[in-house]
């Protein structure tokens, strides 16, 4: 069970399944189709620790969606994480950048779910991603592990960090890519792109 590239109906994305629920991460190649053949809810991202439940609010400003698994839930991603979360009652979706994950939109979205799994897309990588001393000083407590050293430059890792607040025994696989190191794929803002990929994740079953 791992990450797949697919290519159909003249669109191409990588897709994890795991029982009825379905993880997309789109690429550069005909994304303009996305929205027609998936009809997503999008939000307006802030990156912020929100997680809207959709079939009970309206509200759309926030970095993360919840439904009852009648909808394809979508969230705008360039070098961010998206972290894609499913229970029996509920699938999810939230936006992980460095200030939304010391806000705690991972643990927010752990409370709500409760009982899930969870699947990794793609994000700026350590290998690329450098930061400040005032990032390293929010995560170097917290989040030991997620701060890598090189060179006397300080590099974060996303994925550590989610994992940290979500656990790795639900963990049921990663997008294992660096947005900035795989232009050919990804959109990546610190490639100085101004388009952005999207995460996407719905219920395929009846």
């Amino acid at each position: 069970m791992d990450w797949q590239l697919i290519s159909e109906d003249n669109i191409r994305y990588f897709r994890f399944v795991w029982h009825d629920n379905v993880a997309i991460y789109t690429t550069k190649q005909s994304q303009g189709n996305f929205d027609k053949f998936f009809k997503p809810v999008f939000l307006e991202q802030i990156h912020s620790d929100i997680i809207i439940d959709i079939d009970s609010n309206n509200a759309r400003i926030g970095d993360g969606l919840l439904s009852s698994k009648h909808e394809c839930l979508g969230i705008k991603i360039a070098d961010c994480l998206p972290v894609y979360l499913f229970s029996r009652e509920k699938i999810c979706i939230i936006h992980c950048g460095w200030r939304g994950i010391t806000k705690g939109i991972a643990k927010n979205a752990k409370k709500i779910i409760r009982d899930f799994h969870y699947v990794l897309g793609a994000s700026i990588g350590p290998c690329c991603y450098e930061v400040g001393e005032d990032v390293v000083n929010l995560y170097a407590k917290e989040y030991e592990g997620s701060i890598i050293t090189r060179d006397k430059q300080y590099f974060l890792d996303l994925k550590a960090a989610v994992r940290k607040d979500l656990g790795d025994e639900t963990l049921l696989g990663s997008l294992d890519l660096c947005t900035k190191c795989h232009p050919e794929y990804f959109y990546s803002n610190r490639n100085g792109d101004k388009g952005r990929n999207y995460g996407l994740t719905l219920y395929s079953g009846d």
